[in-house]
């Protein structure tokens, strides 16, 4: 049963999978709504902040001051006061990711229609997911430290410590090692994403946090994996991007027809007119409808492989309980 794992059948599992008719534009509909409401309350609650770092960077505009130290602590500033909410923001975002990304999995694994809830599998999809998170993020620590000392670098120009000269060449000597960093580190990250991508699927499968058991499950099928998820992200991408493209042209005319009203900096208040809010609002949900289709049919080549475990697919699984 694990020899019907295939290249079509990972390309096209999302598409022949349970519930094929019904299920994607409930997921879509569903993430889109979840999606646009936490958006737009996040930014109800950081938009005073932003609009008082922007009319504190007018202030600083006027009254000639363009210390590099003053601009970055007024950033600063803004980050730390923006902390708790990013971190409730963040913890919000893992907890409807885990939801949905279990929605997917059960129709891919368990052949279900679409629910949303929360219970086991959730909390297990939330740490297999932290895991996967923060080792994505620890490619990006050694670039953060190569370039975090170009804020002082700046501001050593500023006070004529260093030349422009001396400020070029270490910022592309900096540009040059991160540039060679990622050119080296993405094969790797291609390759072990790739193998430990079923990582969800098994991890609803296997009710545990199953990383071990998703480097058996994509063994020796690195390659369709990875052909499969390619062809759907690269379509699935320009459609996307397609669609956003279009909704920003009939969305920007409302736009520019406030950013007119607005004389200056302060007045970024009005910017925000009902108009412009409804449309925003309308662009935000459209584009995560389409990024929730694509979110749930690129998991679907991981998932297939999961459902075709060497060591007992589940639909071996199905047909046997047939006779129990």
């Amino acid at each position: 049963m694990a020899s019907q794992f295939t290249f079509d059948g990972a390309l096209m599992f999302g598409f022949r999978a349970a519930y094929v008719r019904t299920f994607p534009w409930k997921y879509a509909l569903a993430f889109a709504g979840v999606s646009t409401a936490l958006s737009a309350l996040f930014f109800w609650l950081v938009k005073d902040t932003l609009l008082g770092f922007i009319e504190t960077v007018e202030q600083l505009d006027q009254s000639g001051i363009d210390d590099p130290a003053v601009i970055f602590g007024a950033m600063s500033n803004l980050f730390s006061s923006l902390l708790p909410t990013a971190i409730v923001g963040g913890g919000a975002s893992l907890v409807v990711w885990a939801m949905f990304m279990t929605a997917t999995q059960r129709r891919y694994i368990r052949d279900e229609d679409f629910s949303i809830r929360f219970g086991p599998d959730e909390v297990r999809m939330m740490g297999a997911g932290l895991v996967w998170f923060l080792a994505l993020s620890v490619i990006y620590v050694l670039p953060l430290l190569v370039m975090l000392p170009a804020f002082s670098l700046i501001t050593d120009f500023y006070h004529g410590d260093i030349t422009e000269e001396q400020l070029a060449m270490s910022m592309l000597g900096r540009a040059g090692i991160v540039s060679v960093f990622f050119l080296l580190t993405l094969p790797v990250y291609i390759f072990f994403a790739t193998r430990f991508a079923p990582v969800f699927a098994m991890t609803l499968k296997e009710g545990k946090i199953a990383f071990g058991d998703a480097w058996i499950a994509s063994r020796g099928r690195f390659w369709p994996i990875l052909g499969a998820y390619l062809i759907l992200a690269i379509i699935g991408g320009m459609a996307v991007g397609f669609v956003s493209t279009i909704l920003e042209m009939l969305v920007m005319p409302l736009f520019m027809n406030s950013a007119s009203l607005v004389d200056d900096l302060s007045g970024l208040k009005s910017l925000f007119t009902p108009g412009v809010v409804v449309g925003l609002l309308i662009y935000t949900f459209l584009r995560y409808f389409m990024s929730g289709l694509l979110m749930h049919f690129v998991n679907g080549p991981a998932a297939f492989a999961a459902r075709h475990d060497p060591r007992g697919s589940v639909d071996q699984t199905l047909n046997l309980a047939e006779f129990d």
